[in-house]
């Protein structure tokens, strides 16, 4: 292992004891050695104030342990995607580990190819409005698809469709007409050459009707969301289901917390998803494992605190801490235990706190931000996962968009919220100082002195410069940077490993030697307008090594420093030029306290180190870190966990009152909606009422026309005819209809309606036979003649003679009076069988007709309540879901609130741990809140306001904001 892993390991080290210690407000600067000792006195107090048994051994190795297969995973991961030419940041390593885990995400991957970002944030509620509304856009492209003109297609497009069905309407021989054909043919294929101008036309016809529902179906997209597209892309695929259960799938891992929304979103990016199908494919990270919830809190803040600190470590200081921790877990077990029980038992809580006082720290105090901050966000945590419960809607929720679109926006704030509450973010406990300058200015020899290192190895010669990359090493708690040169002539890579040096450090030592070209001076005022602690060395670069010479430097040192006066004016030309104050500008002969740490004089070697200054730099900088690194510490690890939750606090101020008014909208509006709704079923029931009674009416009228048309062999047919003539199925249809719309218009969906029944046989109208008029007066006449006949042989005429006709006028009139009479009863009786007839078919068809009135005077009654009964069920369902929905607003509401207590509470946590740091009392300050702007608001007692304004506002203002305001508590406090 090389001397930075080794580094790296030590610090590890110190942050893992450190995060077992967090409670007593203990942080990684005090160096892995004194928390080592300071773990051991905690095992001794516990032992001896008596708090619980010894756990098991290993009681937190597990979590651990598996924290560090997280890192080792996440490393696995970077080196994958790497190979597949995309970058992995933090967040994006930690949100695939998340994924690979997440059950179901192989079977829909393929599903959620080409998803975009907006529909994996949306929510349940639209996606089902979606799935609603697509279904029915689709339909009519359904249709038009499923009767498309294939014969014809292939660029029918690009003609007029309309002008060439009115020109090929006109007969074939005309002009217009050959000229429509001619260009159909054109843009279509050649099975369509021997199609007549009447089939072209039905083809085009259909054309014309499926480019319409194909404009309606992108008409309908065009006024959604852009993530329609993607769950339904178009008519022949229709509603893509698959899609629509991965979206589902991805919202619910969402919602129910295992998964956060910007985890969800990486699924998007298709690079990404490339790293996780090829990582499911190889098994390059174990999908089974999973991290169970930790057994007590110190093993929870381990877990946590672990993953964010040692992520983009290498693996194999990740085992060698791993390693470490094993070797010692008896003695963690027991500290752990002791964590755990100081808040219940006073006793050791106070044993345990006296010892933080015993700690070294040469910076400062110990900087108990990073734990105060971490209970914050446990209790805002805690109390937002019991609040943000999920709650369950009724399928009529999805009907009112302004309702969806509520329920839409809750989810999001209450999603962003929970993202907002996540863990603290790591802080290295080590201040980081880097050493910058020009090449060859003495870095690498002041580095070896402030270390005591007597060893010239790496320090340069003449010209040659010997730093090229960023190298570490520790002075107590400091860690400084040792940086390549900048300015160099030749200045390939040197500079800008030198800038991110000081981008990450927490101070910077400029180390000026001799000149101050441009290229150092445009540095330098870039770190001077960075805002960065900055300390100027102006390294004298006189020849001490010799014994001689160090003694001479020894006795008269202001010789080597008298021309270093000149180099501070320079440096404060460069301050002035960028109108920020001078840095402190220390004169320092580095190469003299180098060579004073190995001469075999001891004596002449103290002398020559006081005299290079080499302490007073090592009390500046100790000052300056003190004064300005570890506030600008503090200042961004609060900036980190206040970020996000003063981002959802704003945007709960802006969107918490609009969705407000659109819930009260739709309280007040529903009852209205419903009364109206409800009386226009009940007037469209009157009208169809009034409808068919005026029908009933008129049927009555054409009654007798109708019934001599019956009585015949085909009466059925003509009283089917004339039932269907009166269009009474249309009557109720037309209710269902207007119904529904009406239903419709008011976001409503009448899932079930009141249907028309079939028509029976018993439905039809029996009728007899009708008596026959002209068969009853051909047989009266045969019978008269037959009587005729049968008189004249009576009266003893023979047949064959020929009387005279006044004999047989005599012999023939009076049988043919009584021939007459019989008539006449024939025709009489035949009158009153059809009389009779009639009057009874009448009878029976009007009575059939009343049934037939009365059946769907009941149906329309019947349609008219249930329909009635269904919208007021829908009603009273939406009124429960606005009424969850208002509890969700509620609860959100509250948070709102908590979260604002939380930045208060961050940020009187910062102003405590400052009014400390300066000598000043925390318990003076009251409360604290930073206003939008850039004003942070102190409430102090009054007779304490001289003293915090002089601790706070004199000496760190340029390091909290731009301007502080110190009121007296009795004037109003940050809750007014």
């Amino acid at each position: 292992m090389n001397e930075a892993a080794v580094n790296d390991t030590a610090s590890l080290r110190a942050e893992v004891l450190a995060l077992l210690l967090e409670p007593l407000g203990v942080d990684a600067m005090a160096g892995s050695a004194s928390l080592e000792r300071l773990a051991k006195d905690v095992e001794a107090v516990a032992q001896g104030c008596g708090c619980a048994g010894l756990p098991p051994s290993g009681s937190t190795l597990r979590w651990v342990s598996e924290a560090v297969a997280a890192c080792i995973e996440g490393q696995e991961l970077v080196r994958l995607a790497t190979a597949r030419g995309r970058t992995l940041t933090l967040s994006e390593t930690r949100a695939l580990r998340e994924l690979m885990r997440l059950k179901g995400l192989r079977s829909h991957l393929e599903a959620l190819e080409g998803v975009p970002v907006e529909a994996l944030r949306a929510d349940l509620a639209a996606v089902a409005l979606a799935e609603r509304v697509l279904p029915g856009v689709l339909e009519p492209f359904r249709r038009a698809d499923q009767e498309w003109p294939k014969e014809i297609w292939r660029s029918i497009r690009e003609i007029d469709v309309e002008r060439a069905l009115s020109d090929l309407t006109r007969p074939r021989i005309t002009r217009q007409a050959a000229a429509a054909r001619e260009l159909v043919l054109q843009h279509s294929i050649s099975a369509a050459q021997d199609l007549r101008n009447r089939d072209l036309m039905t083809r085009l016809e259909k054309v014309r009707d499926f480019i319409a529902a194909e404009e309606s179906y992108e008409a309908v997209l065009s006024e959604r969301l852009e993530w329609w597209r993607w769950l339904g892309p178009d008519a022949r695929l229709g509603f893509r289901s698959d899609r629509r259960d991965a979206l589902v799938w991805a919202i619910e891992a969402r919602d129910t917390g295992a998964i956060s929304g910007s985890t969800v979103e990486i699924l998007a990016d298709d690079s990404a998803r490339a790293v996780i199908e090829h990582g499911l494919s190889t098994a390059l990270v174990s999908t089974t494992a999973s991290f169970g919830a930790p057994a007590t809190s110190s093993a929870a803040r381990l877990a946590t605190g672990l993953l964010a600190v040692a992520s983009q470590t290498d693996i194999d200081t990740l085992r060698a801490l791993e390693s470490w921790y094993i070797e010692n877990a008896e003695l963690f077990d027991r500290v752990a235990a002791a964590m755990d029980a100081r808040r219940t038992e006073p006793d050791l809580d106070e044993a345990l706190e006296s010892l933080v006082g015993e700690l070294a720290l040469p910076t400062g105090a110990v900087d108990v931000s990073r734990s105060a901050y971490r209970n914050i966000q446990s209790i805002l945590r805690a109390k937002a996962e019991a609040d943000l419960q999920q709650r369950s809607y009724s399928p009529h929720a999805i009907e009112s968009e302004d309702l969806v679109r509520s329920i839409s926006r809750i989810g999001t704030l209450e999603r962003e919220l929970r993202d907002a509450v996540r863990t603290v973010p790591a802080v290295r406990g080590r201040l980081l100082v880097a050493i910058v300058g020009r090449t060859k200015s003495g870095k690498t020899t002041l580095r070896k002195a402030l270390t005591r290192d007597a060893n010239r190895t790496g320090i340069g010669r003449g010209a040659h410069r010997t730093t090229r990359k960023t190298s570490a090493f520790d002075v107590g708690a400091v860690t400084y940077l040792d940086t390549p040169g900048v300015a160099a002539k030749d200045d390939d890579f040197d500079a800008q490993h030198a800038r991110a040096a000081c981008d990450i450090a927490d101070a910077v030592i400029w180390n000026y030697a001799d000149t101050l070209r441009d290229e150092e001076s445009a540095e330098l005022q870039r770190l001077l307008l960075s805002g960065k602690p900055l300390l100027a060395v102006v390294n004298v670069k006189g020849r001490v090594n010799t014994p001689l010479r160090l003694e001479l430097f020894a006795d008269r040192p202001i010789r080597e420093f008298k021309s270093a006066a000149e180099h501070a004016t320079r440096i404060e030309e460069v301050a002035r030029t960028v109108g920020v104050a001078p840095p402190v500008i220390l004169e320092v002969h580095s190469g003299a306290a180098h060579e004073a740490l190995s001469t075999e004089d001891r004596e002449l070697g103290d002398k020559a180190l006081r005299a290079s200054r080499l302490p007073e730099l090592e009390r500046s900088l100790e000052q300056l870190l003190a004064e300005r690194a570890i506030p600008l510490r503090a200042v961004r690890l609060a900036e980190s966990v206040r970020a996000p939750l003063a981002a959802i606090h704003d945007r709960l101020i802006e969107e918490l009152p609009h969705i407000d008014l659109a819930l009260r909208e739709l309280e007040r509006s529903a009852p209205s909606e419903r009364a109206a709704l409800l009386e226009v079923f009940r007037i469209a029931g009157r009208d169809t009422s009034d409808r068919l009674e005026a029908e009933r009416h008129r049927a009555k009228e054409r009654l007798p026309d109708v019934v001599r048309e019956l009585g015949g062999a085909d009466h059925a047919q003509r009283w089917s005819d004339f039932v269907t003539g009166l269009k009474l199925e249309a009557l109720v249809s037309s209710l269902e209809s207007e119904l529904d719309q009406e239903t419709r218009k008011r976001g409503k969906i009448l899932r079930a309606q009141a249907s028309t029944p079939e028509p029976q046989d018993d439905e039809y109208l029996e009728v007899r036979p009708r008596p026959d008029a002209g068969g009853v007066g051909t047989a009266a006449a045969k019978g008269a003649a037959t009587a005729l006949l049968g008189s004249v042989a009576a009266k003893g005429i023979p047949k064959k003679l020929a009387p005279p006709p006044v004999v047989v006028a005599d012999y023939v009139l009076t049988p043919l009076a009584g021939a007459a009479k019989a008539v006449s009863s024939e025709v009489d009786r035949l009158r009153q069988a059809r009389d009779e007839w009639a009057l009874e078919t009448t009878a029976a068809a009007a009575a059939r007709l009343n049934e037939l009135f009365d059946e769907r005077a009941v149906q329309v009654a019947r349609i008219v309540a249930d329909t009635t009964a269904h919208v007021g069920a829908q009603f009273e369902a939406q009124s429960t879901d606005i009424g969850r929905t208002r509890e969700r607003f509620e609860q959100l509401r509250q948070l709102r609130s908590a979260v604002r207590s939380a930045l208060d509470a961050i940020d009187l946590v910062l102003v405590r741990r400052f009014l400390a740091l300066t000598g000043g009392d925390p318990a003076t300050v009251r409360s604290a809140r930073r206003t939008p702007g850039v004003e942070l608001r102190v409430w102090t007692e009054a007779s304490s306001i001289a003293d915090v304004r002089a601790c706070l506002q004199d000496r760190l203002v340029d390091v909290l904001t731009e301007r502080i305001e110190i009121r007296s508590a009795d004037e109003g406090n940050a809750d007014d």
